[in-house]
């Protein structure tokens, strides 16, 4: 069997591993964004909630507005869920497991097991992302016939980069403990840290950091104020957080190459 071989069976097996995880977390993501969008245009007429088409384009922004912040909601809890959960399952306890014990006595690197599983949960992470925000951008588009989607994507790459870091977190906490809570304790410690700084904002108003205002108090945009300044996306937050993402990919591959199985 080639390498290249070797890694593509490696790589579905990862896939279909996860396949109805995956499933699940797709379904949740999409139903909960058209619960998000779809009241956007809603208004009470004569005792009843009506849809209402904007008839302005401004009507039509605001729409899009609180559409855009319920589907950014939505994005941040649902991937960084499911980033630390698929992450927990990485190759560390399938290892010890012996689950993937043919491939692993193949002749090749365990590098190439460590990056291979990596990049089958980001793919993964990729339509968990793009799936949900097309679901969103088509609604609203349905919705009002306009489309304004321009603050829709840099929130969604917010979300997708800040997931990747958190699979990665759980994927070398997986390697490197050889079990899967490590990532649901990961998830739950994030819930309880994003919580927690919402709660302290709201007693004590926006805070100001190097001149920008944040409003935390904003669940939905909240979690995105290291991505975005007055300019759009602030590069010099992103990078730091690439690296880190790959860093953490590294010390898996480490971790992995020094364990026992």
């Amino acid at each position: 069997m080639s390498y290249g071989k070797d890694n593509a069976v490696f790589f579905w097996t990862c896939w279909m591993r996860n396949r109805f995880r995956l499933l699940a977390y797709l379904a949740l993501g999409c139903a909960l964004v058209l619960l998000g969008t779809l009241p956007v245009t809603m208004k009470l007429l004569h005792d009843h909630w009506v849809w209402v088409h904007p008839r302005t384009a401004a009507d039509a922004m605001d729409a899009w507005r609180y559409g855009t912040e319920h589907a950014a909601l939505v994005l941040i809890f649902v991937v960084l869920f499911s980033a630390a959960d698929l992450g927990s399952l990485g190759v560390g306890e399938s290892a010890a497991s012996k689950e993937y014990d043919f491939l692993l006595t193949r002749p090749r690197a365990r590098r190439h097991f460590v990056w291979t599983a990596w990049l089958a949960g980001v793919t993964q992470l990729c339509l968990l992302a793009l799936i949900p925000l097309s679901i969103a951008v088509i609604t609203l588009y349905a919705l009002t016939s306009r489309l304004y989607a321009e603050r829709l994507w840099p929130l969604s790459l917010g979300a997708f980069v800040l997931s990747v870091l958190v699979f990665s977190g759980a994927f070398v906490l997986s390697v490197a403990t050889g079990n899967t809570r490590s990532g649901s304790e990961l998830a739950f410690c994030l819930l309880v840290v994003y919580y927690s700084i919402l709660q302290v904002n709201w007693c004590i108003g926006p805070w100001v950091i190097h001149g920008h205002k944040i409003h935390l108090s904003d669940m939905s945009l909240g979690a995105y104020d290291w991505l975005l300044d007055d300019q759009g996306i602030n590069y010099s937050a992103l990078l730091p957080m690439l690296a880190a993402t790959v860093l953490l990919a590294i010390l898996a591959q480490f971790a992995f190459e020094r364990k026992d199985l």
